[in-house]
């Protein structure tokens, strides 16, 4: 729990009062992931049924955000339906997932999925987002996940405003560690 509550803090904004002369510039605030590395090797534990089969694999992502940071401590398997081009999460499954997260006292900050080569947000990834919120964290892996623990070849999406973009590398953190 000690962890959770480094990440808490972690989350809080701080702002400090403008002075008179301030003029407020309209820029993004900044987007941000930080990942334990037991939460990465647990999203492969996740998909690991999936990568044998040679299926797209789904696991959901655990952790908390505030809309511009998202850390994420803990990926969780959902039941899903599997093929080598798609998986399907049933809305009883999904309902599932929600009960798990909230009885961790966590949100469900995001999703990990797999693409058979190449990783990219296809026009199925973003209609098919059954979760999307600001802070929202949509990684997709190439080479149906057997290259995780490492993101290599990764495409990482931040949700905000009500739509995904990628996050650069430079965005993407993984920490040491694991939660509870």
């Amino acid at each position: 729990m000690a962890m959770l509550k480094q990440f808490r803090k972690l989350l809080r904004t701080r702002t400090k009062p403008a002075p008179a002369t301030y003029r407020p510039v309209n820029r993004p605030a900044p987007r941000a992931l930080v990942m334990t590395e037991a939460s990465v090797v647990a999203m492969r534990v996740c998909i690991s049924t999936e990568i044998t089969l040679g299926h797209e694999g789904i696991a959901y992502l655990l952790g908390q955000t505030n809309g511009s940071t998202t850390i994420v401590v803990s990926a969780i398997r959902p039941e899903s339906r599997t093929a080598r081009g798609s998986f399907e999460v049933s809305s009883v499954a999904m309902a599932r997932i929600v009960r798990k997260a909230t009885d961790a006292g966590l949100q469900i900050v995001g999703q990990i999925h797999t693409h058979p080569k190449l990783a990219f947000h296809s026009d199925g990834d973003v209609e098919g987002a059954r979760i999307a919120y600001d802070g929202y964290i949509s990684i997709v892996v190439p080479e149906y996940g057997r290259l995780l623990p490492s993101l290599a070849g990764a495409a990482v999406y931040f949700h905000r405003d009500g739509v995904f973009a990628e996050l650069s590398a430079s965005a993407v953190r993984v920490i040491s560690g694991a939660f509870g």
